[in-house]
């Protein structure tokens, strides 16, 4: 009962919450901002997908290992945050495909190192940047205050939903 009350008042104190033009903003009107985003790259994956095969992430791994060539299976996981063990089954899809090789250090088996084939290349260059990209640009573009408001009001609404 008491963790409803304080949810409840932190709701209450956020649908005061005033934006920079002086509004006040409700948690509907930020509900619907969400799903807006959310929808908008659902459906840039689903483009992705359905002109060259591809996830979204299979896309963003290749991207990573365009931008690092040789980038290590777990630097690849992190970078993308996801288990070593995701990272290694996309890259068996990418590499069924011939779009990555593998290559395994000589001094050490157990470092992959990854580097795209020239069908890699090929399709690195022909698909425009994934939206992670062009989400990550977007934010750079932020002033530094709403950036800050935005990483603080995410922060709190996924600690809120249990998804840390």
């Amino acid at each position: 009962m008491q963790a409803d009350k304080k949810r409840g008042a932190k709701l209450d104190a956020a649908a005061a919450q005033v934006s920079g033009a002086g509004t006040l903003v409700s948690p509907d009107e930020t509900f619907a901002k969400v799903l807006q985003l959310v929808r908008t790259v659902q459906i840039g994956m689903q483009n992705i997908e359905g002109q060259h095969g591809l996830s979204g992430s299979q896309l963003w791994a290749l991207w990573h290992v365009s931008a690092r060539p040789g980038l290590r299976v777990s630097d690849l996981a992190v970078a993308m945050q996801v288990r070593h063990s995701t990272a290694s089954n996309m890259l068996d899809k990418l590499e069924q495909r011939a779009l990555i090789q593998r290559q395994r250090q000589t001094d050490d088996t157990r470092v992959v190192r990854l580097y795209l084939t020239q069908a890699g290349q090929d399709v690195i260059r022909d698909v425009p940047g994934p939206l992670q990209g062009r989400l990550r640009n977007a934010l750079q573009t932020l002033p530094s205050l709403e950036l800050i408001g935005l990483h603080r009001g995410l922060t709190s609404l996924i600690h809120t939903l249990g998804f840390e």
